[in-house]
């Protein structure tokens, strides 16, 4: 791949947050003031700020009524999850992790709390974690109902998901082994999720991982045979499904990245989608451009985000060895 001097100039001053720890291979993070951290200590760096100052001190306040009752009753696993998640909300994910690992002592089997833990290791950067903890999950879950309701969706809750346990599972690691180049067990891991699949929201977003998958590996025949499989116009209840939804008529040439732009603004999962798009179709420039855009922003939290940070570690790794 040629490319030039100001591209690869580009592809610098944008990596040069992210850093690969070379006697371990993890990723690590650096701050404005030039200060290594360590994966356990990101949720400082990526706390919630995405968050008004109004919906912040909602969450806040939320979050003090959720440990109340944690504190009260810190036996009951829907307590134990709810608190995880509403520290998550507000960017505290180390702390959410430390919950649901303390937890497991007194819920050895829980898939349900090992799958929220390998959401906040994939946020966090913990990949190789992350797929130990789902794949433990995924052990324990074996037995349990194929469609089973996150606990957002239970009766505690007036919050409804379309997601539900199992889909979320086989996510989150295809997540994780996207995230480390492994696209093979990625495709395996969505492929699983289509098992769980019983709405549109959930058909979009498999559509369009497996597609960035398949393409990764070169496979753009089933590549695109997956984002043929998704109709111009669904029904879709999530934000986040219309999100995915734009990006695969992009993929399909029906629509421009400006009109995403215009349609989502500086949204990291869309702008990653973006990225990737220019990549396959071999407009590196363009892609960096995109993933500026959003790595310029405070969106670490988003999966896009996290997406962009791995593809630009390969891409300043394939500038080097070209030189």
């Amino acid at each position: 791949m040629k490319t030039n001097t100001s591209t690869i100039a580009c592809l610098f001053l944008l990596i040069a947050c992210i850093e690969t720890d070379p006697s371990g291979g993890q990723r690590m993070i650096r701050d404005r003031n030039n200060k290594t951290v360590t994966p356990f200590e990101v949720d400082k760096e990526i706390e919630n700020k995405l968050l008004s100052e109004t919906d912040r001190a909602s969450a806040e306040r939320i979050l003090l009524k959720v440990e109340k009752t944690f504190n009260e009753n810190p036996e009951n696993e829907f307590n134990i999850i709810n608190y995880g998640i509403k520290l998550a909300d507000l960017g505290r994910f180390q702390e959410a992790i430390n919950v649901y690992d303390e937890s497991l002592i007194k819920f050895p089997e829980s898939y349900n709390i090992r799958r929220y833990i390998g959401q906040q290791y994939v946020t966090t950067r913990q990949f190789d974690q992350a797929i130990t903890s789902l794949s433990e999950a995924i052990t324990y879950a074996n037995d349990s109902p194929a469609i089973e309701s996150e606990y957002l969706g239970l009766k505690k809750s007036k919050k409804t998901t379309v997601y539900n346990v199992k889909f979320n599972i086989w996510y989150y690691l295809g997540l994780s082994y996207y995230m480390k180049g492994n696209y093979d067990k990625a495709i395996s891991s969505f492929r699983k999720c289509e098992k769980y699949t019983y709405n549109n929201d959930l058909k979009v977003v498999i559509a369009n991982w497996l597609y960035a998958a398949f393409a990764k590996i070169g496979n753009l025949d089933l590549a695109e045979a997956e984002i043929m499989s998704i109709p111009t116009n669904m029904r879709l209840l999530e934000t986040k499904s219309r999100k995915y939804h734009d990006l695969i008529m992009l993929y399909r040439g029906l629509v421009t990245p400006s009109i995403l732009i215009k349609r989502n603004g500086i949204d990291a999962d869309v702008g990653y989608g973006i990225g990737n798009y220019y990549l396959i179709n071999g407009q590196v420039e363009n892609a960096v451009s995109a993933f500026n855009r959003i790595i310029s922003t405070e969106q670490q939290e988003r999966i896009g985000y996290i997406a962009i940070e791995a593809e630009l570690a390969v891409l300043l790794g394939s500038q080097i060895s070209d030189l």
